[in-house]
């Protein structure tokens, strides 16, 4: 049969599960547009969308043969994509926090009891970490959150660009966030709750 257009959504999962690629390709076209536009409502860049996207279909491939249905096939897709596109939030969320409370470890803030514990023992194992990093961007780091300097500042300081100080704060941001990934998880999990109601 060659023309794909005319079968079923069940007529083409049928077919995948024995590894067609032609009804593959038909159910991606018959989906992708409107699965992208889907992604992008909610994680509003183009980029990740269309990735996400992509991970669905590359997904739908390997479990070609045990897949199994229990409604619609735009239905499990949607699904599935849903379940993606959270997942990504969440993760985003978490790199997003976790670069905040760095940011914020110098000054406590007045919030819940849990969480001022929290972010205390992120600052304390902020300072037993530092020493890992190179000299220089120890010094750039500890400058900024401890001296509470500006990069032109520090630059001047130093003697150096304020381009390559703004290149030593991220690499400290990025090793310290990495380094403190457990507690990380633990202070964000309170900013994760609404997710619950994100989708409904």
């Amino acid at each position: 049969m060659n023309n794909w257009k005319t079968l079923t959504d069940e007529e083409l999962v049928e077919r995948l599960n024995f590894s067609d690629h032609a009804a593959f390709t038909e159910i991606f076209h018959r989906y992708h547009g409107a699965l992208y536009s889907f992604a992008l409502k909610r994680c509003r860049e183009a980029e990740i969308a269309e990735e996400l996207v992509q991970d669905l279909f590359v997904n739908l491939w390997i479990k070609r043969g045990q897949l199994y249905i229990t409604a619609t096939l735009s239905g499990y897709l949607y699904v599935a994509l849903r379940n993606l596109v959270l997942n990504h939030i969440q993760k985003q969320m978490l790199r997003d926090r976790a670069t905040e409370i760095l940011r914020l470890a110098a000054p406590v803030p007045q919030t819940a009891p849990e969480e001022i514990l929290i972010v205390k023992e992120i600052g304390q194992e902020v300072d037993r970490n530092l020493h890992l990093l190179p000299e220089k961007c120890r010094t750039v780091y500890e400058l900024s959150r401890k001296q509470y300097k500006s990069n032109k500042q520090i630059a001047a300081e130093l003697g150096i660009t304020e381009k390559t100080v703004e290149n030593h704060m991220n690499r400290a941001l990025r090793f310290l966030r990495l380094s403190l990934h457990q507690l990380f998880t633990i202070a964000i999990i309170y900013s994760l709750l609404y997710l619950k109601t994100f989708f409904k």
